[in-house]
């Protein structure tokens, strides 16, 4: 559905033009580190039993995630967050719906990631003028990444309360407009 503009979302975001700028100027550091990164991703998520039992339910699944989550990494860096960028997101996220993970793991693994940026950041750019502007930027693209994603969460919900009832989506939300919530 992605029923919110990508564009008023990066603006409310503060994702900037000089920070795309920022992002892009970091692809060779995320290069650098995105395969200690995705390494150490998955040693925590096998910490925990079941997520582990959900890489491995499928042979080569971890393989082919671990990939994903390479390229999702680098594009981070794209510079380019617009109507495509948006798809791509709420694609993952409804990836993560349709195989039953709870969107608390997809907020625990972005921060995750948000932490592992800070030190790459720290560790490349330590005695840089910019390198809290760097963090920062990083911090703004995963914030708008988890927005769109928790956006299909959200989404599928809907969608099941609507089955489920038989209202009409016009139907929906001219109640939660009437009843003041909104």
């Amino acid at each position: 559905m992605m029923n919110f503009d990508i564009a008023e979302m990066r603006k409310f975001a503060g994702l900037t033009d000089k920070e795309a700028s920022l992002l892009m100027d970091m692809k060779p550091m995320l290069q650098k580190h995105k395969d200690g990164i995705v390494a150490e991703f998955y040693a925590n998520l096998d910490q925990h039993e079941h997520l582990k039992n959900l890489l491995d339910a499928k042979p080569g699944r971890r393989e082919m995630l671990g990939n994903h989550l390479g390229v999702w990494i680098m594009s981070l860096a794209s510079g380019s967050y617009g109507d495509e960028y948006q798809t791509n997101r709420y694609r993952i996220g409804e990836r993560h719906v349709e195989v039953g993970l709870d969107p608390r793991w997809v907020i625990g693994a972005m921060s995750f990631c948000r932490g592992k940026a800070a030190g790459m950041v720290e560790a490349e750019y330590g005695d840089a003028a910019d390198k809290m502007d760097r963090m920062l930027a990083l911090d703004k693209v995963m914030d708008l990444d988890l927005n769109i994603m928790l956006q299909s969460y959200d989404d599928k919900r809907m969608d099941m309360f609507l089955e489920t009832t038989g209202f009409s989506k016009t139907l929906f939300e001219s109640m939660i407009s009437s009843a003041g919530v909104g």
